[in-house]
Order: structure tokens, then sequence, then C-alpha cells
């Protein structure tokens, strides 16, 4: 059981998921994964802003690469009718009943107006296309009150990208990973997602939750601000710097 002090004060650190108090090692970061969820750091920050949208009978949502902690607690607020998991391999997501296929970077044929919320955690720094194809398809496909609540690492330096077979290690040099493609730096945000999408200044979960909040649901503090691998982009269907939406 995890457990850390704040301010004279014991806590237990506990899954604001699953409820479960075990947390294991990932990568190196001690306590970083629920041990029965699955849940990360960036998961459970999530759904600290993701719990605080209403969701009634009618509201539809789109969960792109559905994490298990995430994908439980959402199908107990909405209807398999309205609740659409997908991925671009399905088969990797044995828990998720109905996942549908999607590729983000074909996303023409795709409903407008469809989805009150589209959600998706470490999931763009994979997609072989143009970024801006990928998002202003996503915003096209929110209803005109839609929220488009993501992910991404962002990391120290400047934009990287590469479609070109570089070789793994390449991959992992450039862009901290094998299997990603691009890497959002964090020195040039102006001049890459900053000239599509109309981000926010910057990333602060302490705006919104108090320290006692996020340290009980296990997130640690590197997570809680600046745009790093666990900052929470909220964004409505028009924050999209693209005239015909």
């Amino acid at each position: 059981m995890a457990s850390g002090r704040l301010e004279n004060k014991v806590w237990i650190m506990k899954c604001n998921l699953c409820g479960s108090s075990e947390f294991v090692e990932m990568n190196g970061r001690p306590n970083a994964r629920c041990e029965h969820c699955g849940s990360f750091e960036r998961t459970r920050l999530m759904w600290m802003y993701l719990s605080r949208i209403p969701m009634d009978d009618t509201f539809r949502v789109l969960h792109i690469a559905p994490e298990k902690g995430l994908y439980d607690v959402l199908t107990k607020r909405l209807s398999s009718e309205n609740y659409t998991v997908a991925d671009f391999n399905p088969k990797l997501y044995g828990f998720a009943k109905n996942c549908q296929q999607i590729d983000l970077c074909h996303l023409d044929s795709e409903s407008s107006d469809n989805y009150d919320l589209i959600v998706h955690s470490h999931v763009l720094e994979h997609t072989p296309c143009n970024i801006a194809y990928t998002l202003c398809h996503l915003h096209r496909m929110l209803r005109p009150s839609g929220t488009h609540v993501f992910i991404v690492p962002f990391m120290k330096g400047g934009f990287d990208e590469c479609f070109q077979d570089i070789g793994k290690e390449e991959r992992v040099r450039r862009f901290g990973q094998d299997d990603h493609v691009r890497r959002f730096g964090r020195d040039d945000l102006d001049r890459h997602l900053g000239k599509v999408l109309r981000l926010p200044a910057t990333f602060n979960a302490t705006n919104d939750f108090t320290e006692g909040d996020l340290r009980e649901a296990n997130i640690p503090k590197p997570h809680w601000t600046g745009f790093q691998s666990s900052a929470v982009i909220i964004l409505n269907k028009y924050d999209i710097n693209l005239a015909w939406l």
C-alpha cells in the first residue's frame, strides 16, 4: 500500500479509477502504475478532469486507444451505443467490447458533428501523417459544443518528425520511443501544435485541484505543471486555427 505525507498529514495514495492502493514501478518511476487497472499518472490525472464533465443519456464519446481504467469507469457512465472505443489495432484491447478500427490518417469518411467528447492519450506521436490533417478531422467530428481532451508527451527541445524507415535506435534517439514518428518539443510549441490549435498558455493542475487531491490520486509533483508527458489539453471544437470550422 502506497502512502505519503503532506504538511504533517498522512494520506493513502489510491487509484481514482479503480480504488486500488497498490502501485508498481514503470520505466524507472516508482509506484507509477496501478497494479489493478494499469493506470499511469497521466491516466489518473486525465480522469480528474474527465470526471467533471456532465454526461447524460445523449452524451457521445469517442475514446481512441482506450486505457483499461478509463474504459471501466466510462462504461459505467455511458450507454454502449454512445461510447465508441477505437484503435488502429483493435486486437490490442481485448478488455474492450466492440473496439472498432480507426485510422487517424484516413478520417475523411467519419461523420461530422458526431461526438460530445473525443479523448486520447499518447496517441498523436504515433500517427504517420500530417498532424494538422488528423486534428482538423477530429475537431470536425465534434458536435458544436463538443470537447477534445488529450495528452501528448511534450519533450525538451524542438519539434521533430520523420515518416521514413530510420530504424528503431534512431527513433528512440530522436523521438524517445521506437514506435514514435514525432516529438512535440516545448521550445517551439508555437510553431507546430500552436499553429494548428489554440493551446492554453501553460498547464497547471493546481489551478483546478488541491495538492492533497493530486497526491492522493498518486500523481507526483513533476506531472502537475508545464507542458510535459501528463499535461491534459482541453479544447472546444473551435479551438483550431482553420477557417472552415
